[in-house]
């Protein structure tokens, strides 16, 4: 636990109002001893003491007491994290940001800065790069353009060219030239719409991803279906008001993403109910294969149960969760703090989510490290998705929940020794790692860009 700096803002505040510590300590009634000890953060203050110092000094108590400066002290933390080659004092963050606040709170402003952009970045390569939107009209484009060069050409160097064929060439550079021109203005308005974030949305896997997000991954209505047998017919009409009162579907093929993902988080949650869910889990201190084992289902069905349980309404630790079928094709993602999801495939080969794959059935655990030393654990099954059959292999999709190393001591009884961090990525072309031997595209931001890669 950090130690106090109140004593440490006081001092400062003193030496702003050009008072001594004898001066301070009479007319705040203690002894410029007792003062002495509080302004080198050897002794705690609160209560009557605080508010008399405070208004001596003529400041809110407030600006004195802890807690005003936890979540810049964290992120001063984790820039010092982020950037680890810069060898920045972690011993005296709390000091700085006690004495200096304003340039602590530059420092912290920056970082955040720095680290919402490359969320952005990461967001944007990802959609530039896999976007189907993007990838269907440039291709249309192209066609356009091969085509209009094509008919050109004839009718450059090729003479006597019959007044028929001449007006039917000049109708296929005209129609050409017209879809070209759709097919930009496209372009130019799907751009404009993502300038604005809240209209950021560009397939209907994304839309889905926005629907979970309004729902914070979890629908107490299906919830409840485990309490009581239920009907194919009362999980229909559960579903179909979800969606209703949502209010923001209307895309035929999000609605069948939306549809299938809530009537899969029902059988979820008729396979494990909520009540004995949520008491067995915190006895089972969150083990999946424990949980699993309780209720007689499978790891997957587990992993899903933990990942999207809301922790604002519960005690359980957030669990993010990415499920892919064999062509590495994300079908499920819920995100977790530090650790994002490529929306559009194309993740870091080295996740034991791809791993395991080559042992089905097979549990993989693994301690991961992205860059800026940001550590994970990562729990990954591949299951079977149906019955084997001779002349036929088996559908095999992996799963892999995603949760804070921080948060390790709870789950300590179970976790086997995970050995060394693997150092990982989210996607090749936003990864600083160089030396990667699984890299398969080159960053885009070059090597140069990034401090503190490994």
């Amino acid at each position: 636990m950090r130690k106090s700096l109140s004593g440490t803002r006081i001092r400062e505040q003193r030496r702003k109002a050009k008072l001594t510590q004898k001066a301070l300590a009479e007319q705040s009634g203690i002894s410029a001893s007792y003062l002495n000890l509080i302004e080198h953060n050897r002794r705690a203050v609160a209560g009557k003491v605080l508010l008399a110092i405070a208004r001596v000094l003529d400041v809110p108590a407030s600006s004195l007491s802890d807690g005003v400066d936890s979540a810049k002290i964290s992120d001063l933390h984790e820039a010092a994290a982020h950037h680890p080659v810069i060898g920045a004092e972690v011993v005296g963050i709390e000091e700085l940001a006690g004495r200096f606040p304003g340039w602590a709170g530059m420092i912290a402003a920056l970082y955040r800065q720095t680290r919402d952009q490359e969320a952005a970045i990461t967001a944007l390569s990802d959609r530039l790069t896999h976007d189907p939107f993007l990838a269907e009209s440039l291709h249309g484009m192209l066609s356009n353009i091969t085509a209009i060069r094509s008919t050109s050409n004839i009718l450059e160097n090729i003479e006597d060219i019959e007044p028929e064929k001449q007006a039917r060439f000049h109708t296929i550079i005209h129609e050409e030239s017209r879809r070209l021109t759709d097919s930009a203005q496209s372009l130019v308005k799907y751009f404009d719409k993502k300038a604005d974030p809240k209209a950021g949305i560009a397939t209907p896997q994304e839309e889905l991803d926005s629907f979970l997000e309004r729902h914070n991954y979890s629908f107490p209505q299906l919830d409840n279906l485990g309490e009581a047998p239920a009907s194919n017919i009362e999980i229909a009409y559960l579903v179909n008001r979800i969606m209703a009162e949502d209010g923001g579907l209307d895309n035929p093929e999000t609605n069948r993403l939306v549809t299938e993902f809530l009537q899969s988080y029902a059988q979820d949650a008729l396979a494990i109910p909520h009540s004995d869910f949520s008491k067995t889990a915190r006895r089972k201190n969150y083990n999946p294969a424990a949980v699993a084992q309780a209720f007689g289902t499978s790891l997957h069905t587990a992993f899903r149960r933990l990942a999207y349980q809301d922790p604002g309404q519960t005690a359980a630790p957030p669990m993010g969760l990415i499920i892919s079928n064999a062509a590495g094709r994300a079908l499920f993602r819920r995100p977790i703090a530090d650790f994002a999801f490529p929306r559009h495939g194309n993740a870091c080969p080295l996740w034991p989510l791809f791993q395991s794959f080559s042992t089905p059935e097979l549990p993989v655990a693994a301690l991961l490290e992205l860059p800026g030393q940001h550590k994970f654990i990562g729990l990954a099954i591949a299951e079977a998705q149906s019955a084997a059959e001779f002349g036929r292999p088996s559908e095999l999709n992996a799963a892999m929940l995603i949760i804070h190393y921080e948060q390790r001591a709870l789950f300590s009884d179970w976790l086997p020794e995970l050995g060394a961090a693997q150092p990982i990525g989210i996607t090749c072309r936003i990864c600083p790692r160089s030396d990667c031997a699984a890299r398969t595209e080159p960053q885009i931001l070059g090597e140069e860009a990034v401090v503190g890669s490994s």
